[in-house]
């Protein structure tokens, strides 16, 4: 889904749609109860947002920038954020079939993401990560992501009004992998706003 060929995109729309703006992750250290004691700490006015250690990037998806960079040294959340910018449609699509069991959480567990498109990568990363133990994020030597199941009675699988909004904030973003001083190096400029979360 592309939001520039939707009609009756006006600001009434974009802020209804922005309203639902949430990370799409559960994240295990993520910032979301922190939000209190984060939000007055933004500064007023700043070129770009960075955030070189985005994980769920719930200050990001409160503070919704305008223009910014995010990156993670993670590729395969990467990956998810996107996707979920060029094409949250196939996504929701592939989230769909999913079921909440610990058969098919296992199945799809033991598939490896790097063979997947990115879209069905996407997908599986928010998957996992909705109906794992905890929402923990945890690979294996082999990278192989070794969370169990977490034996919820109803995940919230798709949220597609929260795939909704990040997919127009995020097409408005550089989104990379990479080390967090490669990252600055590159794209960090006097007057930008930089987020530093290291785990």
């Amino acid at each position: 889904m592309t939001f520039s060929n939707l009609p009756n995109r006006d600001n009434s729309w974009i802020a209804s749609l922005l309203e639902n703006a949430r990370p799409l992750l559960k994240w295990a250290g993520g910032k979301k109860q922190l939000l209190h004691d984060l939000i007055p700490k933004v500064p007023n006015k700043y070129n770009k947002y960075i955030e070189p250690f985005f994980g769920g990037g719930a200050l990001f998806f409160e503070i919704k920038p305008e223009t910014g960079v995010i990156a993670d040294s993670n590729p395969e959340i990467i990956n998810m954020y996107k996707a979920v910018a060029n094409n949250v449609e196939k996504i929701i699509e592939h989230l769909s079939i999913y079921e909440n069991t610990e058969a098919a959480f296992y199945l799809e567990r033991s598939h490896d993401w790097q063979h997947m498109t990115p879209e069905e990568a996407a997908a599986r990363t928010i998957y996992l990560n909705h109906t794992c133990f905890n929402g923990l994020y945890r690979v294996n030597k082999k990278g192989q992501f070794n969370v169990p199941y977490g034996k919820y009675t109803n995940p919230r699988i798709i949220d597609k009004e929260a795939l909704y909004a990040a997919a127009y904030l995020l097409q408005k973003i550089i989104i990379c992998c990479g080390d967090y001083k490669d990252v600055l190096r590159e794209y960090a400029q006097e007057g930008d706003f930089v987020f530093l979360d290291p785990p």
